[in-house]
C-alpha cells in the first residue's frame, strides 16, 4: 500500500539524519519520492512494506519516530481544523496526543486544542496506554501531523556506549554516530564491512548489529583482544579479525562491500612511529583496492586538509562537519570507488 511516511529527526546536524534515512531505504531497496524535507523532518510516499519499516526503526540513530503522515499544514488554527476533519484516522479506540514543539515562538496548546477538537471527538483518551497516538511536529512555519508507527529506540545507543563494554578505551566513536556511519555507507544485511583501523570495535558491533559480516583489523594485537571480547559479549558471531597493517590486509581480504572506519588521529593513537601522512595515504590506496566498484568508504579524519588525500584513489561524495569543541571538527567522509 503506497503511504506517506513522516521521519521525526533528531537534529543533531543540518544534513546526516536525512541522508542517514536515504541510505538505508537504498539499501534496504525501498523506492521512494520525497514529499517535504528539512532540518525537522523527512517525509517520503512510498509502497512500503510493515515490516520494512520496522527494520528501518531497528537500524537508524539520528531518527526519533516513524510516523503514517496524516497531513502538514501552516500553523493557522483554521487551516490545522480543516485538514486534520479532511484527514480522519480510521483505526478505531482511544487516543493521545503527544507533540514536539521545534519553534521559538509559536504557542502549543492552541494547535494541540484545534487537533483535539477533531481527533478525540467520540473517542476514549487514554494518556498511559493509547490505540491511537497523533505525533504533531510544531515548526516556525509548519505543523506536522502523523499516527506514530514506529519509536526508533535510542537508549540502546547510550546502553552500548564505551565505558560499559568489556574493553574500554576513551577513543571511541559514540554507538549512535558508529551506526550513522554504518547506514552511509549503504551496506545491508549479509554484506561484508570492513574497518581496517578497529580499535575497541564499536563500527564493527554497529555493523554487526544490523547482520552485515564484518571484518576487523588493526596493527595492535591488544585492540584485536579487546575487540573480540566486545563482538562476542554482545554476541556477534559472522565476524573476522587481524592483527595487521593496513598494507597486508589484502593478503587476507580479497574484496568488500563497504568500509567504514576512523582514521588514526597520530596522537593518543599508535601509528608505530609512522609519519601520519604516509600513513593515511597508504590507507586510503588499500582501501580502494578492496572496495568493490560503485561501494562507498566512510571515512572519519580529524584533519579537512586530510579528505584530498582520500580523493588520490576514490570520488568524494560528501563530507560531514562534527564540532568537537570550540577548536576543534571532526570530518566524516563518504568516497565512492
Amino acid at each position: 500500500m503506497i503511504m506517506k511516511l513522516l521521519f521525526e529527526l533528531s537534529k543533531e546536524h543540518t544534513d546526516l539524519p536525512r541522508d542517514e534515512i536515504k541510505s538505508c531505504l537504498n539499501s534496504l531497496k525501498i523506492k521512494y519520492n520525497v514529499v517535504e524535507s528539512n532540518e525537522n523532518i523527512f517525509i517520503i510516499k512510498s509502497d512500503i512494506k510493515s515490516n520494512q519499516i520496522k527494520e528501518l526503526a531497528n537500524r537508524l540513530s539520528f531518527t526519533f519516530f516513524i510516523d503514517e503522515l496524516l497531513f502538514f499544514c501552516s500553523n493557522s488554527e483554521t487551516e490545522i481544523k480543516k485538514n486534520a476533519s479532511q484527514n480522519e484516522i480510521k483505526k478505531e479506540g482511544s487516543i493521545a496526543i503527544n507533540y514536539k514543539n521545534r519553534s521559538d515562538d509559536i504557542k502549543s496548546q492552541p494547535i494541540l486544542k484545534s487537533l483535539g477538537e477533531i481527533y478525540t471527538k467520540n473517542r476514549t483518551v487514554d494518556l498511559k496506554n493509547p490505540d491511537v497516538i497523533v505525533r504533531v511536529i510544531i515548526t516556525e512555519k509548519n505543523v506536522y501531523v502523523g499516527l506514530k508507527i514506529e519509536q526508533v529506540d535510542r537508549t540502546l545507543f547510550e546502553k552500548r556506549k564505551v565505558q560499559f563494554r568489556p574493553f574500554f578505551s576513551p577513543i571511541s566513536l559514540h554507538p549512535k554516530l558508529a551506526r550513522a556511519l554504518v547506514n552511509l555507507s549503504s551496506v545491508k544485511k549479509g554484506d561484508i564491512l570492513l574497518d581496517p583501523f578497529c580499535g575497541t570495535g564499536g563500527i564493527l558491533l554497529e555493523a554487526g548489529l544490523i547482520k552485515a559480516k564484518i571484518i576487523g583489523s588493526d596493527i595492535e594485537e591488544k585492540m584485536i583482544e579487546g575487540c573480540k571480547n566486545t563482538l562476542d559479549f554482545y554476541k556477534i558471531k559472522n565476524y573476522r579479525l587481524y592483527c595487521s597493517d593496513i598494507g597486508d590486509i589484502s593478503n587476507f581480504i580479497k574484496s568488500v562491500d563497504g568500509v567504514v572506519t576512523d582514521l588514526p588521529y597520530g596522537k593518543s593513537t599508535t601509528t608505530k612511529g609512522e609519519n601520519i601522512k604516509n600513513l593515511y595515504t597508504r590507507a586510503f590506496e588499500n582501501i580502494a583496492k578492496l572496495l568493490k566498484k560503485d561501494c562507498l568508504a566512510v571515512i572519519g579524519l580529524s584533519d579537512f586538509k586530510i579528505i584530498k588525500y582520500g580523493e588520490r584513489s576514490l570520488t568524494l561524495v560528501k563530507t560531514y562537519v562534527f564540532k568537537v569543541h570550540k577548536s576543534m571538527n571532526r570530518y566524516f567522509v563518504v568516497y565512492k570507488k
